[in-house]
């Protein structure tokens, strides 16, 4: 029986800190399926491309795309789907920071084998006050985000989002050929008829570095969802 082929795409922004980690946990972890990485850089400013360059000597799996401008993380994510194997199974999204922890992976592909096109991961944050919780500023934009898409997008209900996913070939190659001037792939994934779940893991802090994400530019990306995929008028 084949191994199942699955492409990780890993969208990365001043990730110097956790990049080479990340990369060997991965290979580590997933060692009886085909694994390669895409790594699509936003422009970072530190040397996370040097050691994308080197990753990708080492392990041989690893391909890379090094954007010359920063254009956000949905941009990076949508030129990612663009680089996926034509062949292969399935398609991961995950951030850098080693905030999705690659042992979810498993119970994702589980329930994504299951019968599903699209598994969200979904941090669980303990009501203990001693265990780590996410930022006030994620916890808003997490909360901004899911309350969208319950307004106006074809999510199902009961289903939360995030950018630690799975989902199949050809949801990938669907969404990834979206043409629109302002890309959301939760968005646009749920554009089709698609079967949807959710796994959940106990919250991670993040590994060094910061979030470049503001309370700005959680706004502006929100209101771009409204204007795109609600009044379609950009």
């Amino acid at each position: 029986m084949n191994k199942p082929k699955i492409n990780i795409i890993i969208p990365t922004y001043n990730a110097e800190a956790s990049i080479e980690l990340l990369t060997r946990l991965l290979f580590q972890e997933l060692g009886e399926f085909q694994v390669t990485l895409l790594f699509v850089d936003d422009a970072s400013t530190d040397t996370t491309p040097l050691l994308i360059v080197e990753l990708a000597k080492e392990y041989g799996n690893v391909r890379h795309h090094f954007s010359q401008r920063n254009q956000g993380q949905q941009a990076s994510l949508h030129k990612g789907l663009k680089m996926i194997d034509g062949d292969c199974d399935y398609v991961i999204t995950m951030d850098d920071d080693l905030q999705n922890p690659v042992e979810t992976i498993r119970p994702m592909m589980e329930k994504i084998q299951s019968g599903y096109d699209l598994v969200y991961a979904i941090p669980e944050i303990s009501g203990n006050i001693k265990q780590p919780r996410p930022s006030l500023l994620r916890q808003m934009g997490s909360g901004l985000r899911d309350r969208t898409f319950d307004s106006f997008m074809n999510k199902p209900k009961g289903i939360r989002v995030s950018a630690f996913r799975i989902m199949t070939r050809d949801l990938a190659l669907k969404t990834g050929a979206s043409e629109k001037r302002f890309f959301y792939l939760s968005a646009e994934a749920f554009q089709h008829q698609v079967r949807v779940a959710n796994v959940w893991y106990p919250f991670v802090p993040r590994h060094g570095g910061r979030s470049s994400y503001t309370g700005k530019r959680l706004a502006i990306i929100y209101v771009k969802l409204l204007l795109t995929y609600k009044l379609k008028i950009i």
